[in-house]
């Protein structure tokens, strides 16, 4: 059978490009959301560029996600109203901004992951990764690891490429409950594979010495547990939860 029989129509091929080139987009985008130790920082910049040339080739917001735009318009509204009521208004244009922009990247998130789920493991992939990368840069930061590595702490305290701890904390949260959950889960032979990275985020957590990530870090990880151990019918998994925890 010749090699002409096995390619594939120019429109498949295309399909197939389109989405690569969407992947690698929106996993840059949630890769970069670990490097914010200046404003604005590329995350902001690429978010920006991202969002419109996305705009223009048809997103589409589905109606799944359709109420999150409403909130973020009623909450950005009430925003501009408490506002008025500041007695030093010169930096409110910045503190609005930054609302309009974190709604409209959490409307681009939930709107394209809707339509496409399969890039949800993208961007776990991407924030995981951001979140080793930027916790090894707290944790060197905070053990002098290499001169200038005092640039990643604040008040000896582990920043990564944040500017200050108590964004740095909560942004490694997810990720390590994610982690969590996969080796909850998983396979018994990639245990280390996730191992490593866990514990390279849970550090970063430990040494940004910020109260509200680890309070966020041990309820989530107590109520996951939990509730993999209530809902799942399977003994195994039962006993490898508590054994694990």
């Amino acid at each position: 059978m010749s090699a002409v029989a096995h390619e594939l129509p120019p429109a498949a091929v295309n399909a197939k490009l389109v989405a690569l080139i969407a992947s690698s987009a929106v996993f840059l985008g949630a890769f970069l959301s670990g490097f914010v130790i200046a404003e604005p920082a590329p995350y902001d910049l690429y978010m920006v560029g991202l969002m419109a040339v996305w705009a223009l080739f048809g997103l589409r917001i589905s109606r799944a996600a359709a109420p999150l735009p409403v909130l973020l318009v009623v909450m950005n509204i009430g925003g501009m109203i408490s506002m008025t009521q500041m007695s030093d208004i010169a930096g409110t244009p910045l503190y609005l901004s930054v609302s309009l922009f974190l709604a409209f990247t959490a409307v681009f998130f939930a709107s394209v992951t809707s339509v496409q789920p399969n890039l949800y493991r993208v961007i776990f992939l991407a924030y995981v990764m951001s979140a080793v990368l930027t916790s090894l840069l707290g944790i060197a930061g905070y053990f002098h690891a290499f001169p200038g590595a005092e640039i990643f702490t604040k008040y000896d305290r582990a920043t990564g490429a944040f500017q200050d701890p108590n964004v740095f904390g909560p942004f490694l949260v997810l990720p390590g409950i994610y982690l969590l959950y996969l080796l909850l889960t998983g396979p018994i032979s990639r245990m280390p594979l996730l191992a490593v990275p866990l514990l390279i985020i849970t550090a970063g957590i430990f040494f940004s010495f910020s109260r509200g990530a680890w309070g966020m870090f041990g309820v989530s990880a107590i109520l996951l547990t939990g509730a993999l151990f209530l809902q799942s019918a399977s003994g195994k998994l039962r006993l490898r939860v508590a054994v694990m925890t």
